[in-house]
Formats: structure tokens, C-alpha cells, sequence
């Protein structure tokens, strides 16, 4: 059991450390930003979020990482766009112009309409609805969580519990506003994160979040088209800049992937692959 096998620092983002008495016995704990990345989708569909990309990026700079970290134990490393950091290309989390800063989202946020968060129209808060499959104690926490953030800028944030059938479906066909998700990579490359972006592939496809950009859509055909390593990395970094100036999503986390190796393993080498690597593993003869 990784979780009780180490421990870490709560209230900073150092990572977990293996407990003294597995670490006398020689087993290490490996750890490494892992191919899954989390998010919280917009529905791009949707007329209050679709049509308000000062919102967007205001709910972006208000999503605490370092809290949200301390809630999963110091098990997430930061997203700052689509591509966990192991993938070529990938931005990075601290170049992000909507990471967490509270001044600049109450900032956005009024630029969006919403001074304090109150909707003009009626006078009061502007209230969101976040969709969750798997009504479970995780999910409900990390959910109030998420509440907590948006309250410091105004916003209420009600949380719709779905079944995962039922979550699943509303989401395919786009009844709903926000929602959580996550995307395990098939492979390392930035294609696999950014096709959840290109237009062609809204919902019931992979773009759950039904964004569309002609400008993203050119440079994500333009990279598919290219069989030039470096032309392609050219387009999916442009690829990046869009999408983190657009938000259709708030970057939440990627997870990391934890390994604790016994001595009798040799020549181990860590993976980004969240899964279905353990059949390559062998024991050394003692």
C-alpha cells in the first residue's frame, strides 16, 4: 500500500518520503509525474462559460493547487495547460498566466461581468453547477474543495452527483456545465492530450468540453500533417498558448505514479504509464 508506506510533509508540496523501516530494508519509493492528467471542463456550449473567456481564466486563477495538493496528500503535480510536464512540448505549470492568484481572479472575474461575483441580471451571486460521476467521500471533498475556491471570489459552486452512466451521458450530450474528468494518455505524445481540443472531435467524442477554435484547429492540423519532428512541436506549442489563453478547462493536476522496489528488482526503470506495466517486471535470482 503506497499511502501507508510513506509519508509527507502536510501543508507544503515536498513530496512523500518512504518510512525508516522500509527504507532499511532496502526498498526505495520511486516517484514521477505519471501520463493521467485531471481537469475541470467547461462546457463551451454552455451560455454563461462558452461566452465568457475573462470567467474562464478568472476560475482558473482561483483554483488553489497548493491546497488542492495538500488535500490529495502531495500526490499531484501542477498542470499549467493540457500536456502532463514528461511529454515533449509540454509548457510549463509556472508559465501559466492563470495560475492561482487570487488578486488577478477577482480582477478577471469583474472584467467578466461579475464584480464580486454578483450577476448583474439578477442582483445576486452567480451560481455554477459542477457535474461529478461516483457520489463517493473523494469526490464530495475535493467537490466542497472547489466550492471553497470560487467562494473567495464570489461565485457559488453547487455540486451535481451523477452516477457515472448517467455522468457520462449528460456529458456526451453536452447537459452540462462544468465537469470533472481526467485523461490517461495512450501514448507520450502531445497529439493524444490535444485532440481533446480539435473541433471535429466534440462530444460524443473525446472533446467533451465542445471547444472550438479555428486557430487551434489549424495548427492541430497543421501538426498532424507534418511528418517533421521539430515542425510539429513548433504547432503543438502554439497548440498549448491557445488553449491556456482560451481555458476551456481548469487545470487542475496530474497524477503521480508511485513504485516502491525491493532490492531484489534490478535495473527498474520508472514509467510515466499509470497502468499495465507490472507484467514487464522480474525478480532477480537470489
Amino acid at each position: 500500500d503506497i499511502c501507508s508506506a510513506c509519508h509527507s510533509t502536510v501543508g507544503t508540496s515536498a513530496a512523500a518520503a518512504l518510512r525508516e523501516e522500509l527504507a532499511v530494508r532496502g526498498i526505495k519509493l520511486v516517484t514521477k509525474p505519471s501520463l493521467e492528467t485531471m481537469y475541470c471542463g467547461f462546457n463551451m456550449r454552455d451560455p454563461v462559460l462558452g461566452t465568457n473567456r475573462k470567467l474562464r481564466q478568472a476560475l482558473n486563477a482561483a483554483f488553489d493547487f497548493e491546497a488542492w495538493n495538500r488535500f490529495y496528500c502531495n500526490r499531484a503535480e501542477e498542470a499549467g495547460g493540457p500536456l502532463p510536464p514528461t511529454v515533449a512540448s509540454a509548457l510549463p505549470a509556472d508559465t501559466f498566466r492563470y495560475r492561482f492568484n487570487l488578486e488577478l481572479a477577482k480582477k478577471l472575474i469583474a472584467e467578466a461581468g461579475y464584480p464580486g461575483g454578483i450577476d448583474p441580471k439578477t442582483g445576486r451571486r452567480l451560481v455554477l453547477t459542477l457535474s461529478i460521476g461516483r457520489a463517493s467521500q473523494e469526490s464530495r471533498e475535493a467537490g466542497e474543495l472547489m466550492a471553497a475556491f470560487y467562494e473567495k471570489i464570489g461565485v457559488k459552486l453547487e455540486l451535481d452527483f451523477k452516477t457515472w452512466n448517467a455522468f457520462v451521458t449528460a456529458v456526451s450530450e453536452g447537459r452540462v456545465q462544468l465537469f470533472r474528468m481526467g485523461w490517461v494518455g495512450d501514448y507520450p505524445d502531445a497529439q493524444n492530450f490535444l485532440q481533446l481540443f480539435y473541433s471535429k472531435n466534440a462530444s460524443p467524442g473525446p472533446n467533451h468540453a465542445n471547444y472550438a477554435n479555428p486557430d487551434y484547429d489549424r495548427e492541430y492540423a497543421a501538426a498532424m500533417a507534418s511528418a517533421d519532428v521539430q515542425e510539429r512541436n513548433r504547432h503543438w506549442l502554439r497548440c498549448q498558448e491557445i488553449v491556456r489563453e482560451d481555458c476551456p478547462w481548469i487545470f487542475t493536476h496530474v497524477n503521480k505514479a508511485y513504485s516502491l522496489v525491493r532490492p531484489t528488482v534490478k535495473n527498474y526503470v520508472p514509467t510515466d504509464f499509470p497502468y499495465g506495466v507490472e507484467k514487464h517486471y522480474e525478480n532477480a535470482v537470489p
